[in-house]
Formats: C-alpha cells, structure tokens, sequence
C-alpha cells in the first residue's frame, strides 16, 4: 500500500474562512450600485439574484418557483412526481407572467358554461377564447368571461353568452404591450386580442400582465417574458420521457438529480440528449466537488455545474459514506477546474448556506450562483402543510436520500433500488414555519449586498477576482450539523 498520496489536501467549509474587507467606493448596498444578476446555465437568461431553490420535494414545486422567479430568482422543480404533473407545474409557473398569452384557453362554441368553468380552473385564467367547429386553428368567433357566464345556466351554451368578436376592441401584429394598455385604458377593456391581417388568433394582452410587470421589474423571464422556471430529471433510461416532455413544456434549465455527477451516466444522458435527441434546453450536471469531477462535468457538454458532495443540513453522506468535501474548498475546485476557459461553465454552489454570510462566501469562492434547500422548506410557497408540534408551526423537510424520500420514489417506480438493499444518506426533520420565502430571499440578498459592499465589488464577476479569504482557525462544525439561520 502506497501512503505518500492518501492525503491530498486541507478542505474548508463555511465557517472556516471569513471575507477581508476592502477599502471600497460603494456608497450604500442599496445605492444601485451593486448589480448582483448572474448566469445560472450557458444559453439560459441571467438572473438578478443569484439564488435557487433545491429541487428537493419539501422545497421546490411551481409555487415557490413562482415567488421566486418574481422576485429575480429562480426554482428548479423537484421530480418526484409522475411526468404529466411535473410539466403541469413547470406550466403553471410559465403561465403566471408574460408580454403575451400566445397559447390562450381555448374552447368550441358548442361547449357550455360548466366546461368553461372547468377549463378556467385548470388554467387559472379569467377569459376563455371561443371557437367554431371541432379545433383551434387561429379562427375565433369570440370572447366569454364569468361576467358572460352570469348571463346563463351552467349547461348553456358558450356561443348564447360569449361577446362576440364583432364587439371585441383588437390590436394588430407588432402592437407592443405598452401600446395594447393604452388602448385597453382607452376602452376600458382588461383584455385585447392580438389578431392578424387574416383574422386568426395571435395572443391576447391583458392588463394583469402588465400590472405584473410594473409590480416585479426584476423578474426572471425568458425570451417570450415568461418567468423563468428550471426541473430535475434522473439519469436513467426512462428518464429521457420525461426530459423530452419538459423541454416540449418549454422548461428553461434541466438540472441532472444526481448526488455524484462524475459517472459514466451523466455523460451517457447527456450525450443522447444533446447528441441523439438534440435536445436545446440548457443542462445542468453535477454534483461534484473537484477539479476533476468539474472537467468531466464540462466535457461530457453540460451547460452549468452543480457543486457540493455532503453540506446540506439533511444529507448524511459524509456519516454513512464518509465522503465528501467542504463547500468553499469544493467551489474553488470548480473555479479552478474552468480558470483558463474562454467561456467557463456557470457555477451553481449547492448546500451547506445556513446564514446570509455563507452567500457572500460561496460566490467569493467561485460560484455564480448558490442553491439553497432547508433554509426555504417550511416557508409557506415550500410543498406540504404546516403541522403544530409542542405549540410551534412546522414543516417537514428531507433529504432527497432519506428513508422517507426513498419510500416516495419506490411508490412512484422511479428506482431501481430494492427496498431491503437502500441504506439512506439523508434525514428527515421538521423546521419551524417561517412565512413568505421572500422574506428568506431578501435576507439571503441582503447579505450578498453587504459582502459585496465589503469587498469593493460591484458585480459577481468582481467578487470572483477582488474578494479575498482569511482562514479562521476555530472548532470546526460539521457543515450538515451547522444550525439554520
């Protein structure tokens, strides 16, 4: 047995270094001086605040990915659900901001008010577009809102109550959302179709978008101004449907669910989604924790890096398989591993932010942006209901290893994993019920700010070159055992 190479180094976590501070010109963190949007993925948008939420299933469905992409961050939708209702979450987030509806609630004049009910439920939209004959092909003949519905009995038909097209103020192609208002205001409409020279169908202004994005100005939209949404997938064979299906729902970021990203199955999913299925939608890989595990990452063709084997409060990898790296020390490694790259992947630090502070330091570190999962579960946009246990509020959050986790995707057929053979590498627990994520988010946000104003850095590409680390030699605390703040 060779010995001389067994130890190849020190690891630092959180609370093992501390940011110099740093003459600085910045007058005030909340000056505007400090622009703290960052890339989560190549070929994704950027972001205006460099957080996300884990896609762990006591964190992230589509309502704390909506809270968030409004405020400027961003959620990647956990998988432990079957296909249908995980692109049906994705959708939901999709559908809540826009510039314009271009896929409206569609509905024949023959069906009635009931069914309109229904469908507006479903889509949770106050108008539906009415059309002849048995599909939507852009021809419409009108509009019906539940003020029309008030006009008829739950099986009366739409064409009885529907306001015609005739009697519809309309815009024409290239009309911008700021024009549209204007003519809405005018004719004191909510709504105006957007219709072509031909007559069909383009989209639909509303004025509750563009209440929405005078109240959000730092939301995270895609191209069309839609809000930003990411999912997980697993690596298996049968996983593929389900990126396929995403991608078709128009995702944004697919983030790899895997607790160790350098095996031969994220190449080979990556590979047959990019290469054989051509696949567009960004990629996210990971985890990893080394200089290595970050080139891998990189060549097999991923599109961003998710770091960090072992820190978050509810895994228990480092106990069961005594492996791991300390978060800092794991996110140089990631920066280090990209150093001379003329378009470096995007960084994502995952686990191990307990406190605002660790923000600052894992971007210091390298990251472009950092995923946080316990510190969001038990706020009220985090699945799951509140549960009172010795007179406090609370909410249960696990790690996506634990035993209850592995039970969960057992029912849904989502492991290979006999239940006699899994040995679990995460915990549940409860955490106490803390309100609105935002609330969460703007600390977080606060503490970046402050760290960057420290370090004289005003983006987060000054803070990967300015920002400087000081070892502080204390009792070391476990990263996972580290109270949440």
């Amino acid at each position: 047995m060779n010995t001389q190479n067994k130890i190849v180094g020190e690891g630092l976590g959180f609370d093992d270094v501390l940011l110099m501070p740093q003459r600085s010109s910045i007058r005030s963190r909340f000056s505007g001086e400090i622009d703290t949007s960052a890339s989560v993925a190549r070929g994704a948008p950027k972001i205006h605040i460099p957080i996300i939420s884990a896609n762990m299933d006591t964190v992230t469905g589509w309502r704390m990915s909506t809270t968030l992409a409004l405020l400027g961050g961003f959620g990647v939708i956990h998988r432990f659900m079957n296909i249908e209702d995980q692109v049906k979450e994705v959708r939901r987030v999709k559908e809540r901001m826009r510039v314009i509806e271009d896929h409206p609630p569609v509905i024949p004049a023959s069906a009635t008010i009931r069914d309109a009910q229904r469908l507006l439920r479903e889509r949770e939209r106050g108008y539906v577009i009415v059309f002849e004959g048995e599909s939507f092909d852009g021809s419409f003949v009108g509009i019906a809102t539940p003020r029309d519905f008030d006009a008829g009995e739950g099986d009366t038909l739409l064409r009885e109550v529907m306001t015609p097209k005739e009697r519809l103020w309309s815009v024409p192609p290239g009309t911008t959302l700021e024009s549209a208002v204007e003519q809405m205001r005018k004719h004191r409409v909510e709504k105006t179709p957007l219709v072509a020279d031909d007559g069909r169908l383009l989209g639909v202004y509303t004025m509750k978008d563009y209440e929405y994005y005078q109240h959000y100005p730092h939301a995270s939209l895609d191209h069309k101004g839609r809000l930003l949404v990411g999912a997980a997938i697993g690596v298996q064979e049968h996983e593929i449907e389900r990126a396929l299906a995403l991608a078709e729902a128009e995702v944004d970021i697919l983030v790899l669910d895997i607790a160790h990203g350098e095996l031969d199955y994220t190449q080979e999913i990556l590979h047959r989604l990019k290469i054989i299925e051509r696949v567009k939608t960004p990629i996210v890989a990971g985890n990893i924790a080394t200089i290595d595990g970050a080139r891998y990452v990189r060549d097999c063709g991923a599109d961003g890096v998710k770091v960090g084997v072992g820190p978050g409060y509810v895994c228990e990898t480092r106990d069961v398989a005594g492996v791991g790296v300390p978060q800092i020390t794991a996110i140089l490694n990631a920066a280090k591993a990209f150093e001379h790259d003329s378009d470096p992947l995007p960084i994502i630090g995952d686990g191990g932010i307990r406190k605002p502070g660790d923000v600052a330091k894992a971007i210091a570190a390298g990251a472009d942006t950092v995923m946080v999962g316990s510190l969001f579960a038990g706020t009220e946009e985090s699945p799951g209901e509140p549960v009172e246990q010795d007179g406090i509020l609370k909410k249960m959050v696990r790690g996506m290893a634990s035993a209850t986790a592995f039970e969960k995707r057992l029912a849904l057929g989502s492991t290979t994993t006999r239940a006699e053979e899994y040995v679990p590498e995460g915990r549940t627990t409860f955490t106490p019920y803390k309100g609105s994520a935002s609330k969460v988010l703007k600390r977080l946000r606060g503490g970046l700010l402050s760290g960057m104003s420290y370090t004289n850095a005003r983006t987060i590409a000054e803070m990967h070159d300015r920002a400087q680390f000081i070892i502080v030699r204390s009792p070391a605390i476990p990263e996972q055992r580290r109270p949440l703040q």
